[in-house]
This record gives structure tokens, sequence and C-alpha cells, in this order.
């Protein structure tokens, strides 16, 4: 048995001699060129088995910072790391994560993360995830390390929406955003209205990446966007049919989608709901299933977030319980403040599912609902599960699909976002840190895989 052992241990040994003397480590990087959702697998070749490799993927930011993902791994039997399979032991991720090499990049070493984290408080500027600009190419740096000395390097350039000409938009109905003609190059899709959750501005990463799978995609600003109004309150829902007649008109379809994140779900299900002639599907990211309150600064009491045909819509008070939590005003370093208990009670009631629910059965079109299972904003896993059953009660159980991921949080809904912040947010409205929930690598391959099941969705909604 010993003598079996022995021969084993020098079979390992000379094979390893044998990779480290005939080839030199190789690093690759497939595939060299994609949007930002396309994987970035890398891996590792001509190691002595068994040795630890450090690997470093770094890219650029639209503020000219440089974001840096780290990982630290074992090469196996036959000298190679598969990043998609390895685990990492240290870094700025640990355990499996296929996108970890993308999700955990840090503006700093991940040693000194906690010391980023203390200077947040006085420079909340300084962000939770790189600012990345839609139309720019980044080109993503990735080096392995051998104990601290550099032996080989490989790069690829990633993209939201590279060679996309965005056209600003500013039409009749409040309609204000910008415009992404499909990629010349994608398969034609189903043009989508894409909506932006509380912190108001536009959803412009999301609608610069369907458009570069082939959605022309109109980013329609909801609040705090050039002329509209400052706060998420008294929003008439008529400027969502407004702008999917502008998109209609510009694409030639005869329907459209609409997508929204956050409060921009609630937004995108009212508007599907009330102008089922405009829409033909509805993908709703932490979704409510319920006509909340209004949200801005100063808003103390219950009051409509939303209008239809000029009147206001009855609102739930979780908004508002939230908004004058004593902590919410006062969460001035992260994680911030924890939203989701302030709903939980309104929106697991059936009466109150009765009186303010959204009427998704009113739709003509699917849905497909994704959640956070540790959304800490709000209980975005109840609100998927609340429209799953609006749809089973009314005998529609097939026009409604629901996912929900176990570990993660809101970030979900943003392809590419994960690792040691990502459980946490600045919000630009608030002016507050606020939590959003979630294991990292939760996170991260959600927020992927979500991603997938949105273009999977749009596929089987016919573009015409």
């Amino acid at each position: 048995m010993i003598r079996s052992l022995a021969h084993a241990l020098l079979a390992l040994l000379f094979a390893g001699e044998v990779v480290s003397a005939a080839d030199s480590p190789q690093l690759s990087v497939t595939p060299p060129a994609g949007p930002i959702d396309a994987p970035l697998h890398v891996v590792m070749r001509n190691v002595l088995p068994g040795t630890r490799v450090r690997i470093e993927a770094a890219r650029p930011d639209a503020r000219g910072r440089t974001w840096t993902a780290v990982g630290e791994y074992l090469a196996d039997a036959s000298g190679t790391i598969d990043v998609d399979l390895a685990p990492s032991l240290a870094g700025s991720y640990t355990g499996v994560s296929a996108h970890g090499l993308w999700c955990s990049a840090l503006p700093v070493a991940p040693e000194h993360l906690s010391e980023y984290v203390t200077s947040l408080r006085q420079h909340p500027e300084l962000g939770t995830s790189p600012l990345l600009e839609v139309s720019a190419l980044y080109t993503v740096t990735v080096r392995a390390l051998i104990g601290g000395k550099p032996v080989a390097t490989a790069s690829a350039t990633r993209s939201y929406a590279h060679g996309i000409v965005p056209e600003e938009v500013s039409a009749a109905g409040g309609v204000r955003g910008r415009f992404f003609p499909a990629a010349a190059q994608a398969t034609a899709g189903v043009p989508v209205v894409v909506l932006a959750g509380s912190g108001g501005g536009l959803p412009e990463t999301q609608a610069a990446l369907l458009a570069s799978h082939g959605h022309p995609a109109l980013a329609q600003g909801i609040f705090d966007y050039k002329d509209l109004p400052s706060t998420l309150r008294e929003i008439p829902l008529e400027s969502f049919r407004a702008g999917a007649q502008w998109l209609k008109q510009r694409t030639g379809a005869a329907r459209v989608a609409i997508m929204g994140t956050s409060r921009g779900s609630e937004g995108a299900g009212l508007a599907a709901s009330y102008f089922p002639q405009e829409f033909s599907a509805a993908i709703l990211y932490v979704p409510s299933h319920l006509t909340n309150g209004a949200f801005g600064p100063g808003i103390t009491d219950v009051v409509p977030a939303w209008t239809y045909g000029g009147k206001p819509l009855a609102a739930d008070h979780g908004e508002t319980d939230s908004n004058n939590a004593g902590d919410a005003q006062h969460s001035q370093e992260p994680p911030g403040f924890i939203g989701t208990p302030y709903y939980l009670k309104t929106w697991s009631d059936p009466a109150v599912s009765k009186a303010v629910g959204i009427p998704y059965e009113r739709m003509q079109g699917p849905v497909l609902a994704i959640a956070g299972g540790a959304d800490e904003m709000w209980p975005s896993f109840i609100g998927a599960e609340q429209i799953r059953r609006r749809f089973i009660e009314q005998g529609k159980a097939d026009q409604v699909e629901v996912h929900i991921y176990p570990g993660a949080g809101h970030m979900v809904s943003r392809v590419g976002t994960g690792g040691p912040l990502s459980g946490f947010v600045f919000h630009p409205v608030a002016k507050d840190f606020e939590a959003t929930g979630g294991l990292a690598n939760a996170n991260c391959e959600g927020s992927f895989d979500a991603w997938e099941k949105v273009l999977a969705f749009l596929t089987r909604v016919a573009p015409r």
C-alpha cells in the first residue's frame, strides 16, 4: 500500500516536471469579446499540479478607476484551473462562482476592503460598483501570478452596447428617455419599454443590453430626469402608454413588452394591466404585487405614487412606514437601513391584496417575475409569489413564470453585480445607505441566470 502511494506520488511529480519543463503557463479568456452578460471563462493551463495560483481580472470604469477581481486557486492533477469549476480559496470572492472574476471586482485590494467600506460613510460617491458608460468598450486584463510573480496574461473586451448610438427622446405624453436601436448583427426581437426603480433617472444599462441582443429598447424616465417630477408621486400611468406608442411608431411593432425593476416593476405591472392593448408581455424584477405609496424626500403620509385617468390609485402604507422609520433617515453607514420588515405584514395580507393589488389578470400576455429570496430592500420574494397566486386564482397559471433566487438580494436585478459590496447601496434619492441583502456569490450567479431567463422569455414573445 505504501509502495503504491509512493509510486503514485512520484508519477504526479514527474507529470508536473514534464508540464513545467515542456510548456510555459498559459492563460485564456473566452469569449474574447462580447456584451456584459457574456461569460468570462478563464482557464489556466500548464501549471505544476497542486500549485496555488492567484488570478486577477482588472478593468477601468468611467471615472478612470481600476476595479479588480481576485481569486486564488489550486491547479488540478492535470495542471489546469478552470475558474468556472475551481473554488477560490481567497481574494475578492471565495467558493465556486463561474462569474466571480467579473462580479467581485473591487476598487482596492481585498485586504483593504474594510477600510474602503469605512470610507464610504464620508464619501458615498465612491460607490459599490464600477460606473460604466453604456456605449463604451472596456478591456478586462487578466493575469496569473505564482508566488507573487506574474506568469501569464490575457485580455477580453466587454460592453453594454458598443457600436449602438442611443437617441434622446422627448415626446408627447410625458415621455422622456433614451432609445437604443437593436444591434445590426442581432436577430430582431420584441421592442421593450424599460423602467427604473426608486433611484429615478434612466435604466440605461438594461435597455442597452437588451438592444445588444436585438430588442429595441426605450429607457423611459419615471421621475428625477430632465423635466419629470423630482419624486415618485402622482405619476400618470398614461405616460407609459405614451412610451409604448412612441416605441411602436419608431419600430413598427404592433405591441411592445415592458420591463421594470423594484418600484419600476410596479409601474410596469400597472401599465400592462391598464393598457393591455399596448403591451405584449411584462418583466417584473424584484417586484411588488401591490400599488404602493409615493417615495421621495419629505413624504411622510400615504399619498399616491400613481394616477390613472387623472385619479389617484389607492396605495398600501408599507412604503410610507419605511419612509417614517426612525432609522430610515439616519442610516449613514453601511450596510444601512433594512426595509423589508416594514412591508411584511401588509404584503402577506389577502385583504390588502384585494384592495390595492395590481390587476395582472387584465393583461393580454405573459408575465415573468424575478425575485431575491434574501431581499432586504423590500420582500420581493413575497411579491413574486403573490403575483403567481393571483394568476392561479384567476385560472391563468400558464400566463405567469416566477423565479426566486433563495440566497440573492435586491441586486439580483442587475446582471454582473455581486461580490463583497453587493449587499448594500447608497440610495441616490433617499441619500442614505440601504441594505439590499443576499450572499455575494448568490447575487452574482443569480443575476446572470435571471438575465438568461429574461432573454429566453422575450424570445417567446412575438416581435410583431
